[in-house]
């Protein structure tokens, strides 16, 4: 079957022939009318010339009109593949030319419909950069091409939530759009004029960007990718040109605001295999910043590549061993101030590796909440310590045990089923554990935390607000809430041996605590000399390496019996 517009389908080739056939019935019509042979034979010659030069005409003509139809048609091709730029060459007064006019109309249309939706899809509106699937893409783009190198810089800004809390989201949102045009300008451009990572329609290149190129790809996160060009500039200077252009105060709504940043810097081919490795590394890199002080660069190297894959060897082994239950507890004991007898203990979660030993807490907890495993291994670690308190019980010692409950696990609304159906489980009485929660959390969601706390005082357990004095506490707030005890921390008890004069202020803490019924614990006592010093201030009970490191299970219940009077019992206040 002959294809659409060839052969017998072609426009002009049905139209040459319907005029052919006409003219010859024409002319058959004449010859057929006139009696003589040679009348006849001279109209039939003349009757087909004129039939095939009728043809003929009609043909060019219908030629000519399939010229501008085929015109269209290829514009329509082109706009169907996304060619909105197909010029579109037709010029006739007939009504060909009319319907191509109102082509171009809605040609030019739908470009600026597909345009306005691409910008909103691909460019963030705060600061009219490109937005994290640009910057992903571009990446990917780079990542398939051989030959293309990149620096990639993860840039995030140091206490930015500050500025929101302090100075609301409108404030907020003009310093980030500030921000954005700073960076740009450290990278030498304007927001306007940095490489977009997009086609003229703001559609995503699939070509390797040969420019810097600048995005917001979350809150208060940007990165910057600086191709590797002839003479472009060297990442860290540039990472130094934008930490000096954030380091200058800016100007908003008349308040003055101080912004700073930290930056990660990773180098493709040297290291990262897609687009989503590459920024992973960055980030990290960024974080390293951060930890080492803020407002500062980190580059990827060859050393802390490996620090960091070391770390995920950890990570992995941590969560099987979460997984295997292998996290086991130490109890680290309080003792009430005078006569220094123990109070209760504080379970301490612990984890000694197969092949690396005993890791300290400061190294897998923040592991365990990075990977989302606190939820599980707060729950191993609540399950071994009423089973705990139910095996001394058992003995005859009745030890209290305070456990550490992390946000994750504070605001989970099965916390209060699960802990009373442990306790229920070993028949263990509410008042002997006491759950645990930071300062910061105490001065969370006020209503949620509030909840969440009379909850638990209902059912009968005791609540401890950890690290008192870390952070900013309401005191409003605070007498609001069925807490039993104040921890306080031990960076406020170091002090007390650099300036004794900060005795007072937490002899203050330990008179309005005990005004309000509640107990005062100073933790972290490490010397004789921070024991005397503190002694006047009158907290109730003490915790520190001075008194006792942590203990396993059997030796807490010999340091119960060891103690003066107890007779096998302990002598809780």
């Amino acid at each position: 079957m002959p294809a659409k517009g060839q052969g017998l389908n072609s426009i002009p080739v049905r139209f040459g022939l319907l005029s052919l056939g006409l003219g010859g019935a024409a002319t058959m019509s004449v010859a057929l009318l006139c009696p003589t042979a040679v009348g006849a034979g001279a109209i039939v010659l003349l009757g087909a010339g004129a039939a095939l030069v009728s043809a003929g005409i009609t043909y060019l003509a219908a030629r000519k009109l399939t010229a501008q139809i085929e015109a269209i048609r290829r514009s329509t091709v082109a706009l169907a593949s996304g060619d909105f730029n197909a010029a579109l060459d037709v010029d006739c007064k007939c009504e060909l030319g009319d319907l191509a006019d109102n082509f171009k109309i809605m040609a030019d249309r739908l470009a600026t419909n597909v345009m306005r939706m691409n910008v909103l899809a691909y460019t963030d509106p705060l600061t009219r950069l490109p937005n994290r699937s640009v910057i992903f893409h571009a990446l990917d783009t780079i990542v398939l091409n051989p030959n293309a190198a990149a620096d990639v810089l993860f840039i995030d800004l140091d206490g930015f939530k500050r500025i929101n809390d302090s100075h609301g989201h409108e404030v907020g949102d003009l310093a980030l759009a500030e921000v954005g045009c700073r960076i740009a300008g450290a990278l030498g451009r304007k927001v306007g004029t940095l490489s977009d990572g997009m086609s003229p329609l703001g559609e995503s290149c699939d070509i390797a960007p040969g420019d810097a190129l600048l995005g917001r790809v979350a809150g208060d996160e940007f990165v910057a990718i600086l191709p590797d060009i002839p003479d472009g500039p060297d990442a860290v200077a540039v990472a130094g040109d934008i930490l000096a252009a954030l380091a200058e105060p800016i100007t908003v709504n008349g308040l003055s605001i101080q912004v700073g940043c930290s930056i990660g810097i990773v180098r493709h081919p040297d290291y990262g295999g897609s687009a989503e490795s590459l920024i992973n590394l960055a980030d990290q890199a960024m974080y390293e910043a951060k930890a080492s002080g803020r407002n500062r660069i980190v580059r990827v190297d060859e050393a802390l590549d490996g620090i960091w894959r070391d770390r995920r060897v950890i990570e992995g082994d941590l969560e099987q061993a979460v997984a295997r239950g292998d996290i086991h507890l130490a109890f680290q004991p309080r003792f009430h101030t005078d006569g220094l007898r123990l109070s209760m203990v504080e379970a301490l979660a612990r984890w000694t590796h197969p092949e690396r030993g005993p890791i300290p807490p400061g190294i897998f907890i923040p592991i365990a909440e990075r990977l989302g495993l606190m939820g599980e291994l707060g729950a191993q670690v609540l399950e071994h310590s009423v089973r705990k308190c139910r095996a001394w019980l058992d003995q005859g010692l009745r030890i209290g045990v305070s456990v550490n409950v992390s946000p994750t696990e504070f605001d989970d609304p099965t916390l209060l089923d699960r802990i009373a159906e442990t306790l229920d489980r070993y028949d263990v009485e509410p008042d002997l554990l006491e759950v645990e929660i930071t300062e910061s959390m105490a001065m969370g969601d006020a209503e949620t935390v509030q909840d969440q706390m009379r909850a638990l005082s209902d059912l009968g357990v005791k609540i401890a607000i950890d690290d008192f004095g870390t952070g900013y506490s309401n005191f409003a707030r605070l007498t609001c809430l069925p807490y039993t005890t104040i921890k306080l921390d031990r960076s406020l008890i170091s002090e007390v041996t650099k300036d004794p004069r900060g005795v007072r202020m937490l002899e203050a803490i330990a008179v309005a605590a005990r005004m309000n019924g509640q107990t005062t614990v100073a933790e972290g006592i490490e010397t004789q000399q921070q024991f005397d010093l503190l002694r006047p201030a009158g907290f109730d009970e003490v915790q520190g390496f001075h008194f006792s490191r942590p203990l396993s299970a059997d030796k807490v219940a010999a340091l119960v019996r060891a103690c003066p009077g107890s007779r096998g019992r302990l002598n809780v206040a």
